[in-house]
């Protein structure tokens, strides 16, 4: 939302809305193979005050079988589970607010792994076992680099740790102290979830 304005949805890569895996095998072949549910599912489950169907990350992952899901939802959609809520407060408002929800677009609510690795290559379609499947697709949202670049007006993203995450791009000594630090935050650079940034070599180096 910092770097856009607006909310990421489901693709499949290309600029063209998706559904995300629905209670699939994610990941075949691999030792991540397992099955998740992406679609969130805010409802409470039955006997208790905080705990919900379907939400967040899921788990495992990193070599490990992945499980669980959640953060996608079609919000355009009284049906889906939580929208009603949301949806009827909205419209009772005095003042009109536009949840601006596409039909058949599933946006992103809770923090996913960013569609490129610091170096432009593609981070949802890496299976490297070290790699997590809770990864956004690439994303054509526009964002405040382009808006900038439009203008011709220089800019930079400082990110701590870059150098170091270009080393180590699934990130296995994130946390790490001594020579291999990696501390670099991934979800932070809002620039690594947009195509037109990460496959522009013209846009600067990264470095």
């Amino acid at each position: 939302m910092l770097g856009t304005g607006d909310a990421i949805c489901f693709t499949d890569g290309e600029g063209n809305s998706a559904k995300p895996p629905h209670k699939q095998l994610v990941y075949a072949g691999t030792p991540n193979a397992g099955v998740v549910d992406e679609i969130e599912n805010p409802d409470p489950q039955a006997k208790t005050n905080n705990w919900y169907t379907e939400d967040g990350y899921g788990g495992g992952g990193f070599g490990s079988p992945v499980y669980g899901g959640g953060s996608y939802t079609d919000c355009s959609s009284s049906e889906q589970p939580g929208a009603f809520a949301v949806l009827s407060y909205l419209a009772s408002l005095p003042a009109l607010v536009n949840p601006r929800c596409e039909p058949g677009h599933y946006y992103l609510l809770n923090n996913y792994n960013p569609g490129y690795f610091g170096d432009g290559s593609n981070a949802y379609t890496d299976h490297n076992v070290a790699n997590t499947p809770f990864t956004i697709p690439p994303s054509s949202v526009r964002n405040t680099g382009d808006a900038l670049l439009d203008k011709n007006v220089s800019w930079a993203y400082f990110g701590d740790q870059f150098n170091a995450f270009l080393k180590d791009k699934y990130q296995l000594h994130y946390g790490t102290v001594g020579k291999e630090s990696d501390q670099y935050c991934n979800i932070c650079n809002f620039f690594q979830y947009s195509t037109s940034i990460m496959t522009d070599t013209a846009v600067g180096r990264r470095t």
